[in-house]
């Protein structure tokens, strides 16, 4: 099976055969992360309405124009752009282990998925931007945090470049970043131009979540050269997701973890 849409078959066995569990990991940090977000069993109160959501866009024969003219159905852009409940369960409980009350970034729209899972309650300060390059889905990402009731006040911005997209932060005063969620791709300087201002304003506990990035070669030699950042020092492979951490008390690891 093609790296294009759905993940190779022979990619993920080697995943599964090169993979380990919290017994295998060394790491107090990584470890924790593990044993309590990992394989926890925390339920999250906004998954119903999340799924519900995910489901019906799945479901729809709907077609979206996109930018570069051509239609796509809208279960299909679902599919690829709005992470999978076990993920989005994972990121739900990671926030609530860790009380996460700083900003989260998100470049390429989930739909509004993954924003409904972590949704922290309202806040004077919006804590949660959201980047997307088409007008037509950050269209139907406002819809669905409107219609499932989103109880955080989330800002859609358009998406023209990584310096502009600074910009915006910079105005909101963003300093403090606890998730850099890239679930899109990006051109190569964009990519590195926003990872190059992001890694100061992470923290211990702040981490880069690449999505999809199994799903070409480019996006897994993308992810490989993130790990390999003198600043990040922990990355976690999930297949289907990665978290880098650019924890300044730790040494240099990275982990696969079976999940």
């Amino acid at each position: 099976m093609s790296l294009n849409g759905l993940f190779g078959i022979f990619d993920y066995l080697i995943y599964l055969v090169q993979s380990t569990n919290r017994h295998g990991v060394h790491s107090p940090f990584v470890y924790s992360f593990a044993d309590k977000v990992l394989y926890g069993k925390q339920h999250c109160m906004y998954e119903p309405a999340a799924e519900l959501c995910r489901k019906r866009m799945i479901q729809s024969q709907k077609k979206i124009r996109l930018l570069d003219g051509k239609n796509e159905l809208l279960s299909s852009i679902a599919l690829k752009n709005a992470p999978s409940a076990k993920y989005n369960r994972l990121m739900f409980r990671w926030v609530q282990y860790q009380q996460l009350g700083k900003h989260i970034v998100e470049f390429g729209s989930t739909l509004g998925v993954l924003p409904l899972y972590l949704q922290r309650g309202d806040s004077s300060v919006n804590r949660y931007h959201i980047f997307e390059k088409s007008e037509t889905l950050q269209e139907i990402t406002k819809y669905n945090l409107a219609e499932y009731e989103c109880n955080e006040s989330i800002r859609v911005i358009p998406f023209t470049s990584a310096a502009q997209s600074i910009a915006s932060l910079q105005e909101q005063n963003v300093v403090d970043i606890d998730l850099l969620i890239i679930n899109q791709p990006m051109e190569t300087d964009e990519f590195w131009h926003l990872i190059e201002w992001a890694i100061p304003r992470l923290g211990s506990n702040g981490s880069i979540v690449f999505n999809r990035l199994n799903e070409t070669p480019e996006s897994q030699l993308r992810w490989k050269q993130l790990q390999n950042l003198a600043d990040i020092t922990v990355s976690i492979d999930l297949f289907g997701m990665g978290m880098a951490f650019a924890r300044k008390e730790q040494i240099k690891e990275s982990f696969l973890l079976r999940y």
